[in-house]
């Protein structure tokens, strides 16, 4: 069981899901076949899925998410599927929430299973699809510090030819105060904003980027498109959230078994 979930989530990841299909004992014309026979026919099936840039129009959070919560996603370049459909830059992806476990004083993880099964495109046509994760990157948070000018004054608008700091001729002979740049949150490292891994196979998992502590591994089922575990905290992806996707049609009839 374990060798052929993991046979289905590199079916999407690395080929088309009718891979898996061809392979299957209910494969017409290769009862006659060797088993080397019929993996070649499998193998001659598959198909280069589609890699699809998107973000996140809605956030996610396994604090508040419950399985069957919708989804939202939008693509953030165009793409085109193996079957010579068009996903143009803006295009709707749509999902659900398979599987969710909060973190709580019992269970110190958290755990998110996640699905994208449809693209939406701008005339309203909507499209199956079967997709898998292969990356996430989620916002990278930036605190601007506070302007140390008072009342709301420029910096530096002081007279060039100011009174002397003991001179009672001026109330504004103070000197400007300086302007301090923004820096990243949360980051005393001075570490700048991180790019999502790379899944690369159905074994792999890498790191989030911008969230060392939440892991995304590949899915498990034909259904799921990703599976999100959290160290020692809840799995918080805000709306802007950078996908990788790797994407093909999804077929009639192949829901998977």
């Amino acid at each position: 069981m374990t060798k052929i979930l993991s046979l289905a989530s590199l079916a999407v990841m690395a080929v088309a899901m009718q891979a898996q299909t061809a392979a299957s004992p209910q494969t017409p014309d290769t009862s006659g076949m060797s088993h080397q026979g019929a993996q070649t026919q499998a193998v001659q099936t598959r198909v280069q899925p589609a890699s699809v840039s998107a973000e996140l129009t809605k956030g996610i959070d396994s604090k508040k998410a419950r399985a069957g919560d919708e989804v939202n996603a939008k693509t953030t370049d165009q793409a085109k599927l193996p079957d010579g459909t068009d996903l143009p830059k803006g295009t709707k992806l749509v999902g659900n929430i398979v599987e969710v476990n909060a973190k709580t004083k019992e269970q110190k993880n958290s755990h998110l299973v996640l699905a994208v099964n449809r693209a939406v495109l701008k005339d309203g046509k909507e499209v199956p699809i079967r997709a898998a994760v292969t990356s996430v990157t989620a916002p990278s948070s930036t605190t601007p510090m506070m302007d140390m000018a008072s009342g709301g004054g420029a910096a530096g608008s002081a007279p060039s030819g100011g009174a002397p700091s003991g001179s009672s001729g001026s109330a504004s002979s103070a000197p400007p105060a300086p302007t301090v740049q923004s820096v990243p949150s949360g980051d005393s490292s001075g570490q700048t904003a991180q790019q999502g891994a790379m899944l690369k196979s159905a074994q792999d998992r890498v790191p989030v980027g911008n969230k060392p502590n939440v892991i995304l591994s590949a899915p498990t089922t034909p259904e799921s498109a990703g599976v999100l575990d959290g160290a020692g905290e809840n799995i918080s992806l805000n709306s802007g959230t950078k996908l990788t996707l790797n994407v093909i049609p999804a077929q009639p009839g192949g829901q998977g078994q």
